[in-house]
């Protein structure tokens, strides 16, 4: 490709991939929140209404800006928007989960290793 091509493709594409993660262009209920819990099965959200609990049990699409990511990339501290159905119990089946990029002037987290032996 010469990079003229590459240029308009990427002129072309890029407000579709900004698009893409805005949660206002996803169908279905959304719910932000905060992660404060992860299970293999469900997760915990600290929402402006108390807290919710969402269940993974569906395989939802999990993204971190423009990358789909597994459920293991899923952390407590993690700001999401699940989008999916409200069941009457008040869970919420996650069909997709938008995972917000940690912000520019929040330091990163550490595991407390600091990487040197004992």
């Amino acid at each position: 490709m010469t990079r003229r091509t590459l240029i308009f493709m990427a002129t072309a594409l890029a407000p579709v991939i900004a698009r893409a993660h805005d949660p206002k262009k996803h169908k279905g209920n959304k719910t932000d929140g905060e992660i404060v819990s992860v299970a293999e099965d469900r997760l915990v959200l600290k929402t402006k209404k108390g807290s919710a609990t969402v269940l993974l049990s569906e395989n939802p699409k999990i993204e971190r800006g423009d990358l789909e990511v597994s459920r293991a990339a899923l952390r407590r501290g993690d700001r999401v928007t699940v989008i999916g159905t409200t069941l009457a119990s008040g869970e919420i089946v996650a069909r997709e989960i938008l995972v917000a990029a940690p912000r520019r002037d929040q330091p990163p987290q550490h595991s407390g290793h600091s990487g040197h032996p004992h």
